[in-house]
Order: structure tokens, then C-alpha cells, then sequence
């Protein structure tokens, strides 16, 4: 019992599979072994010890024709153990005591695999062996080296060899399945208590590990921005220096320049990691050659940086139905400590990180443009229907408007929001009117300064009530969060709905948890109050920033934080003109609270400003129609005369073709008269087409080729297009230049060859008529 106590105590270390035995049959150089090149050393090592100890055995037994025939396993747990050699000396001796040989080829061994582990080389070695049953007896060291789980190693013991007709024998645990009347209690017995010891070893582990935590020692694996420092004189079990957690500061200047880019510049992940790949000089992440979009959110999501270091956040459980180890999340960490020695960033910042990575996935959703242009997620989740209470969402033609889904399933004479949201219109006038409260209020300066003074001059406690409304909230959303994680439900269904609930409770936890900080945060730091030069001119870069974004299709973190404070997150949008196409448009209103924003930029404070009562501001998202110069409109006028197509203008001119319409349109109406449909116009024209379609290329060599002599039929093939094409290319050579187009069996009958060959269900030639 004490060897099998002995035999857990490596249990929970990281493991890998690196050599087990082949079950093929023996080889010149020895069993063949499967593993890791990385472990080529250890493994070949393990082998050449095997093969001497075998060498050794074999010299030492005398076989005859009645010795009985075994197999013997052998198996440890951890890359950090070497005991293969030394069990399966003990195995052969045992063997060799009892007068039975074991042939070199079926000597199995598992190097660096977990008992709780099914799918094993050299088990499946034994398996195959022991189905073959070309073996009498097999030999286990202990019954821990067969499985951790006591009814797998029953199972394989009662189902695999006893049920065969095969001895099993466990040396150091004293087993012998010919011992009918025992052996069932006594493998019993063993199997539980070696389940039982490896709970109570990786408690023990855990146990050490906390303690490590309480003494500032390094306990697993390092976060980027730390770093272990020796200590002298002391020492691991595994003879390595023993060291005590320290900031790396270089290493941390990078983790406060991340939070400054992600927070304060609002730049997204994935520009986060451009700029740390195109750096030379940026560190690599903790275990991986560079920076990732997961290595950044990994990082902008550890609380280790704010001074909180958790310890068993995640558990490893293992699948016996899968063969495999997942890690699942706790409810609630073995042990928390805070580290303030260890803090690299301030509260406040960590929080609001994770408010905005939360927001990023929603703000950064949508399919690209069909006609494959780049199109602005700036607006994203901003517009509201506020009928149905509901975002708009990217739709249209070619993806480029907005609209209400709800309001696209009434009838259109019910629809609250008609008309479509054009998107380039949204951003730019959304943008130009941000920019235009900051430039149109001279006084904007001066009550920014004015409501620092007053916010400084206070210093007052955090609000009680929205504390207190912080607080509850976070109160109820723990317990409903531990719930989704507990039940996440029966069928797919039921979990997809669970895990779109957790994302929106883990949403609303982080944004509460951010407020609350944010709170406690303001109410404790000295406010640096402006001066009105200072504030002037911080104004003025919000605006050029602004200004900038109206047109670009550049998502910029920085601009939309300025838009949600400035507006208060959303914008509610109301349906305005008629409900018909082209003769609708939609207006937004928001509360003006650009003053607020403003304080927020320049300060990093909070800050309600007192007696200030938002006003509503409105914003027309109608497109206005491009003004154009008269030499302008008579030039368009002139070409829509000469027969140019309206596309075509429009491109010559560089105008949008919606207003050269518009252009011609009025000039019709002012005689008048109607403007011609567009089809039928263009069917009357010389050039019907802006680019000429594949009949009009390839009539050329049509021409040339039918002049060979060539059946329409090998014509198609030879220029791989499709044979009502070549008839089209046929007839527009002639007809393009004034010509007849002659008849297609007046030409066959010219030709030398008149049919083409075709072949028959037979297989045999049979011949068809071919139209020319």
C-alpha cells in the first residue's frame, strides 16, 4: 500500500506523451517508441536500459518447452519522473521467480502519460497482445500504474485478462488473479485508495501552491510584466534556485503603454497588435513567439496588473468519455490576494478595459460590403428605433444603409421608420455635428474650467444613491451568472441561449463594476483643473478629430467614446417627409452633453455638472442633392444629348450618378416633359454598354475563326464560351458594320465538313447534325 502511496505524488503536473512501445513484434535495434523529437534522449535512453535489463533476463532464464509465456506494462506518470527501467527490472525478476519468460517483444511501457488517460500506445500494445492471447500471464508493478480511476482498472483486469483466460499480476501490490477467492477485494481495495491518495496529493499541491502565493514565491507560470527573482541558498525539490515575484519594470512600461493605447486612445485590439508586431523594440508575450489578438485581450483581462493575483481560477476535469483534460472556471478562485508591491495600473483604467473590450465585439460586428468597399463600424449599435426599442442594423442595397428590423416586417404604411439609414451620411453628420458643439459654444471653455473648479472645491464623497444602485445591481448579477454557469442547459438550444445571456450578464457586470470605480475613483483623486488655454485647445483637437473621421472608413476608438458621451450612447431616429422612395429621410435626436464629455477627455473625471439641463439637438440624415455649377449642367445636358449613357456621364464628370439624374430630371421637367425610361433608351442607342460585354470582345475572333471554316459548335469550345455567344459575336461582327448576317444553313452548306462527330451511348461514333 505504501508503494501505491508512493506512486501518486507527481499526479497533477503538466504531462505529455513521449514514448511508449510498439506491439508489432521485436526489431533489430529494440521496441519501436513514438514520441516527441524533444524527448528523443530520454526515450532512447529508456530503450537502451530495457533492452540490456532484457539481455540480461534472458541470459539468465532457462526456457523449455513447458515455460509459460508473459508480458509485462510498465507506466509513470510525469516528464519530470524515470522510473521506467526500474520497473521493469522488478517485473522480470518476478517473472524469472516464477519460472515464466517474456519474450523482448512484449515488454510495454508508457513514458509520461497520466493514468487517467485510456488511449495509451503501450496499452493498446497490451490490448492487442492480450486480445491475441499470445501471452499466459501479464505483469503490472502496481495497481496505480494501470489507471487512476479504480473502475477502469477493475473493468480492464476482469474484461481484458481474466475473462481470457490470462493471470494478471501486480508485484508490488501483491495481486494475483489465480488467488480466485481474494484477488477481486484486494484490486478493489488498492484501486480506491490510489483514486483516493490522488485527491488528496493534488490537495496538498494546491495547498503548497497557495502558501507560495502568501510568501511572494513564484507558483506557476509568470505573467508578462513580471519576472522571478532568485533567492540565495534556497532550492526546489527539483534543485533549481527558488525565486520571489518581482515587477520586470521594462516589461511593465508595456503593459501601462497597452491599457494608455486600448483606454485613453481607444484604439482597438487588432491596431494594438499591429503596432506591437511592427516595434522592434516591444518584448515577446509570456509563451508565445509574438503579439496575437488573444495574447492582448488576455493581457488587458489579467487582474494581476491591478494588484489582484487569483490562484485556481480554472480546474482541470477530466472527460473519461473523451480521453481528455478541459479546464473549467471556477466559481470562485481557491484563493485571492492583493498585491499592492505587485500593482502596475490604477482600478479605474483596468475597469474600464474591460467595459470596452466587452463593447468591441458588438460595436466591430457586420459583414463587409457586397460590392467589396471598406465600410466604417464607427456607428455601430449608436442608432435607435425608439418605437421598437430597438438598434438598426446594416442592410440596404450592397450593405451601405441602416434600418429597423421590426419596422421592416410591418407593412410600409405602418412602418415607424421608413426610410433607410444611408451609412456615409450617418457618419459624416454625426460627426460634422459633434465637431460643431464644440466649435459653435465660445463658452465651452470656460464652463469646463468653471465645473473643475467646482468639482475640485468639493472633493465630496461618491454619490450614495447611484453607490448604493452600483452596488445592488452587482448583487444580483453574481448569483444569476453562477446559475447560467451551473445549468447551461440540456440541449444546443437551451445552451446558445445561455451563453448569448452570459455574454449580456458578464456585458452588464463589467460596465457596473467599471461605473463603480470610476466612482470611487473620482471621489478620491485631486482633480488638475484646466486652464482655459488648456481646455481651448483640447477642444480643438477633439474637433479636427472629429472632423477627420466624418469621411474616413477608419474605425477610431477615440471618436466613438466622443460621440457616445457627446450624444449619451444613442441616438433615437424619427421618420420624417413621405413614405416613398427617395422622398423620405430620417431625423435623430440626442441630449446635448458634449460639456460632460469634454471634462472626461481633459480630466479622466467623471464629473456631473450642476444646474446644466441637456439640451435636444437634431440632426436631418437626408442627402443633399450636389451643387453644380451651370457650364456644369449644360455639359451634362450636351452628353445626355450625343446619346451618352447616364453611368457613363456621371463617370466622365466624376458625379455621383443619383445627381446627374437629378439634373436631367429637372432639366425634362422645365420643358415639360418626362425624362425616357432608361431601358428603353439605352435599347436605341449605338452603345448600349459602359464596359462591352463578352459577345462584343470576342466577335473578332469569331469572325476569323468561322472564316477557317469552323462549325459554330468548335468555335464555343476553342474559346471556351457558350455557343449562343458565338451566335451573338457572329451577328454583331456583321451588323456592326452594315452588313447582313448570313444564314447559319446557307453557311453550312459551304463547309467541307458538315456534321461533327459525336459519340453514342455504345460508345461508337455517330454522326449528327451540327448547326453552323
Amino acid at each position: 500500500m505504501s508503494s501505491s502511496l508512493l506512486g501518486m505524488l507527481a499526479l497533477t503536473l503538466l504531462v505529455a506523451v513521449v514514448g511508449v512501445v510498439d506491439a508489432g513484434g521485436v526489431l533489430a535495434s529494440g521496441p519501436v517508441e513514438h514520441v516527441a523529437e524533444s524527448k528523443g534522449t530520454k526515450v532512447e535512453r529508456a530503450r537502451r536500459e530495457v533492452a540490456a535489463l532484457w539481455a540480461a533476463y534472458h541470459a539468465r532464464f532457462k526456457r523449455d518447452k513447458d515455460t509459460v509465456i508473459g508480458a509485462v506494462y510498465g507506466r509513470y506518470s510525469s516528464r519530470f519522473q524515470d522510473s521506467i527501467a526500474d520497473q521493469i527490472r522488478t517485473l522480470l525478476e518476478d517473472a524469472q521467480r516464477r519460472n515464466i519468460y517474456v519474450p523482448f517483444e512484449h515488454i510495454y511501457y508508457d513514458m509520461a502519460v497520466r493514468g487517467y488517460k485510456n488511449d495509451r500506445d503501450g496499452l493498446n500494445g497490451l490490448r492487442a497482445c492480450l486480445a491475441a492471447k499470445k501471452v499466459a500471464v501479464v505483469f503490472f508493478f502496481a495497481t496505480n500504474r494501470l489507471f487512476r480511476k479504480s473502475y477502469r482498472s477493475l473493468a480492464f483486469v476482469e474484461e481484458q485478462v481474466v475473462e481470457r483466460g490470462i493471470r494478471a499480476i501486480f508485484a508490488k501490490s501483491g495481486i494475483d488473479t489465480a488467488d480466485g477467492k481474494r484477488w477481486r477485494m484486494l484490486l478493489n481495495a488498492n484501486a480506491m485508495i490510489d483514486e483516493y491518495c490522488v485527491d488528496m496529493n493534488v490537495d496538498n499541491i494546491r495547498a503548497s501552491h497557495e502558501g507560495l502565493l502568501e510568501k511572494r514565491l513564484v507558483f506557476g507560470t509568470i505573467s508578462f510584466g513580471y519576472c522571478g527573482v532568485a533567492i540565495p541558498g534556497q532550492f526546489t525539490r527539483r534543485g533549481r534556485p527558488s525565486k520571489r515575484l518581482a515587477i520586470d519594470e521594462m516589461a511593465a512600461d508595456w503593459v501601462r503603454r497597452i491599457y494608455h493605447w486600448h483606454v485613453v486612445d481607444r484604439l482597438d485590439v487588432i491596431e494594438i497588435v499591429r503596432r506591437l508586431r511592427a516595434d522592434p523594440t516591444a518584448p515577446k508575450p509570456a509563451k508565445a513567439d509574438r503579439w496575437s489578438r488573444a495574447s492582448v485581450i488576455k493581457l488587458l483581462k489579467n487582474s494581476r496588473y491591478r494588484g489582484l493575483w487569483h490562484y485556481g481560477v480554472e480546474e482541470s476535469i477530466w472527460l473519461s468519455s473523451k480521453d481528455y483534460t478541459r479546464q473549467m472556471k471556477r466559481d470562485n478562485p481557491l484563493k485571492s490576494v492583493q498585491i499592492e508591491e505587485f500593482r502596475v495600473i490604477a482600478d479605474d483604467l483596468y475597469y474600464r478595459a474591460q467595459v470596452l473590450l466587452a463593447d468591441e465585439a458588438t460595436k466591430n460586428s457586420g459583414r463587409k460590403t457586397k460590392d467589396g468597399t471598406p465600410r466604417s463600424r464607427l456607428l455601430n449599435g449608436l442608432f435607435i428605433c425608439p418605437t421598437h426599442n430597438r438598434k438598426l442594423y446594416v442592410g440596404g442595397p450592397n450593405g451601405r444603409s441602416m434600418f429597423c428590423k421590426d419596422c421592416q416586417a410591418n407593412s410600409a404604411d405602418d412602418r415607424p421608420l421608413f426610410s433607410l439609414l444611408p451609412i456615409d451620411v450617418a457618419q459624416r453628420k454625426t460627426c460634422e455635428a459633434v465637431a460643431s458643439l464644440i466649435r459653435s459654444d465660445e463658452s465651452l471653455a470656460e464652463r469646463i474650467v468653471e465645473a473643475c473648479r467646482h468639482h475640485a472645491a468639493l472633493a465630496q464623497a461618491p454619490d450614495p444613491a447611484r453607490k448604493k444602485v452600483l452596488e445592488s445591481s452587482l448583487a444580483r448579477l453574481e448569483p444569476r451568472i453562477r446559475f447560467i454557469l451551473r445549468n447551461p442547459g440540456e440541449t444546443d438550444a437551451d445552451r446558445d441561449e445561455s451563453e448569448a445571456t452570459l455574454k449580456a450578464l458578464r456585458k452588464d457586470r463589467s460596465e457596473a463594476t467599471a461605473e463603480l470605480q470610476s466612482l470611487l475613483a473620482s471621489s478620491a483623486k485631486a482633480i488638475a483643473v484646466p486652464t482655459p488655454e488648456e481646455a481651448m485647445a483640447e477642444l480643438d483637437r477633439l474637433a479636427a478629430v472629429l472632423t477627420g473621421a466624418a469621411t474616413s472608413t477608419e474605425s477610431s476608438g477615440l471618436v466613438r467614446e466622443l460621440i457616445d458621451a457627446a450624444m449619451g450612447g444613442a441616438i433615437n431616429l424619427y421618420q420624417c417627409g413621405e413614405r416613398a422612395s427617395k422622398k423620405g429621410w430620417l431625423e435623430g435626436r440626442f441630449p446635448n452633453r458634449i460639456i460632460e464629455a469634454a471634462i472626461r477627455k481633459l480630466t479622466g473625471v467623471e464629473i456631473e455638472v450642476a444646474g446644466e439641463q441637456p439640451q435636444e439637438i437634431v440632426i436631418v440624415y437626408r442627402r443633399e442633392k450636389e451643387a453644380f455649377p451651370g457650364e456644369l449642367r449644360d455639359e451634362i445636358i450636351s452628353m445626355y444629348q450625343a446619346d451618352r449613357l447616364v453611368k457613363q456621364i456621371a463617370r466622365e464628370l466624376g458625379a455621383n450618378r443619383n445627381t446627374v439624374a437629378d439634373v436631367l430630371d429637372e432639366w425634362f421637367a422645365a420643358r415639360g416633359e418626362t425624362r425616357p425610361d432608361g431601358r428603353s433608351r439605352r435599347a436605341k442607342l449605338a452603345t448600349k454598354h459602359l464596359e462591352a460585354p463578352l459577345y462584343q470582345c470576342l466577335a473578332e475572333k469569331v469572325h476569323e475563326l468561322a472564316e477557317e471554316n469552323l462549325l459554330f459548335d468548335d468555335i464555343a469550345s476553342e474559346l471556351g464560351a457558350d455557343r449562343n455567344t458565338i451566335t451573338a459575336a457572329w451577328g454583331h461582327w456583321h451588323t456592326s458594320r452594315g452588313l447582313p448576317v448570313p444564314d447559319g444553313r446557307t453557311r453550312r452548306k459551304s463547309l467541307a465538313i458538315k456534321t461533327r462527330p459525336r459519340r453514342g451511348s455504345d460508345g461508337d461514333s455517330d454522326a449528327s447534325p451540327a448547326v453552323a
